[in-house]
């Protein structure tokens, strides 16, 4: 199992349902359309300036997430005292999202990540044992990725992990709590055309190299029938 950080996000409410707003986080914080289309259009300004030919590589949708997730993190490593390192290596976050260094996503989404890892660090002095609840989401997630043999059950899994697979579980389970905790006292509220979202504290790698999520934060599902929808 090749597991990385990573991060994602979600949740608007009936009383706060600005079409012009992307997000809400908190009482006063907005994402705004406006703020998601400028950093869209900087990503596609920066391919382009770069020679690249192609659509761009994200969507508006993941904008918001990692704008939520750059809030709602930021807020959790202050009450954590853990700070951003000097420098970020945003060449190799660069080639990962297939953007210029230069696009302002990539610094966004650099940000982010940082904090969940470091948080986890903060995280890894622990030496509780994963839950098999949290054991066994895992191993639902990877089985049906196709990343566990079919026939290899619950129990063999468990005893098969790596000790640090293990840990990497207990830590993450561990900023996936803070983080739920904290996006809560937020009322994290997004435009329905962006649900459902999560935030992903540990996400694998399948066999062709694609990212997804692991052990994550729910914030919420759509609801094609209600105009705007609040994270509980």
């Amino acid at each position: 199992m090749v597991v990385v950080a990573s991060l994602t996000v979600a949740g608007l409410s009936a009383c706060r349902s600005e079409p012009s707003v992307a997000a809400y986080v908190g009482d006063s914080g907005r994402i705004t359309e406006k703020r998601v289309q400028q950093i869209y259009d900087d990503a596609r300004t920066a391919l382009t300036d770069a020679g690249a030919k192609g659509a761009v590589p994200i969507s508006r949708g993941d904008i918001v997430k990692t704008l939520v997730s750059a809030d709602v993190m930021s807020r959790v490593a202050k009450n954590e005292n853990v700070t951003l390192p000097a420098n970020l290596p945003l060449g190799d976050y660069a080639t990962q999202l297939k953007l210029p260094e230069k696009a302002e996503y990539v610094r966004l989404y650099a940000e982010s990540d940082a904090l969940i890892r470091l948080l986890r660090e903060r995280a890894g002095s622990s030496s509780a044992k994963p839950s098999d609840e949290d054991l066994q989401t895992v191993y639902d997630t990877l089985k049906a990725a196709g990343e566990v043999d079919p026939a290899m059950t619950f129990d063999q899994f468990k005893t098969q992990l790596p000790a640090e697979n293990q840990q990497l579980v207990t830590t993450s389970a561990a900023v996936r709590d803070e983080v739920a905790s904290a996006a809560g006292d937020l009322k994290i509220k997004v435009n329905p055309r962006y649900q459902p979202l999560q935030i992903s504290v540990l996400d694998f790698q399948t066999q062709n190299g694609e990212l997804r999520p692991l052990v994550t934060v729910p914030l919420g599902a759509a609801d094609a029938g209600a105009p705007v929808i609040e994270v509980p």
